[in-house]
């Protein structure tokens, strides 16, 4: 019966591909709390809170009025006169380039930073 032994080689392969994931997850999330902030588009208007200070805003729409809410450095719909409370369901966004929307109420939110990139370009 053979015994694979485990060499230093192997040990060292496996330390630097776990830091290497390690850090690019770091990385990743570095840049996520810079300049970040809660665009609120509503019928035509737009708002814009900072997402570093927790606060409940009352969004008028077409239906009436949705409530979000910034809690922790993320956003949410709280409440809206929507009847089926989609955009409630949505949870909390923390990340750049996240959105959810009241299509009924014509309220929409997303969180966005400075270092926005483009997804893709429509012609």
């Amino acid at each position: 019966m053979a015994v694979n032994k485990v060499r230093f080689g192997d040990v060292a392969a496996a330390v630097l591909f776990a830091a290497a994931i390690i850090f690019s997850f770091l990385m990743m999330k570095s840049g996520a709390g810079e300049n970040r902030r809660l665009t609120v588009y509503s019928c035509g208007d737009e708002y814009v809170f900072p997402l570093d200070r927790d606060g409940r805003y009352e969004i008028k729409g077409l239906l009436g009025v949705s409530i979000v809410t910034v809690e922790d450095g993320g956003a949410r719909f709280e409440d809206s006169p929507c009847p089926n409370k989609t955009c409630v369901q949505c949870g909390v966004l923390f990340e750049p380039g996240s959105w959810a929307a009241c299509l009924p109420n014509d309220v929409f939110i997303r969180i966005e930073s400075d270092d926005d990139e483009v997804d893709a370009v429509a012609f």
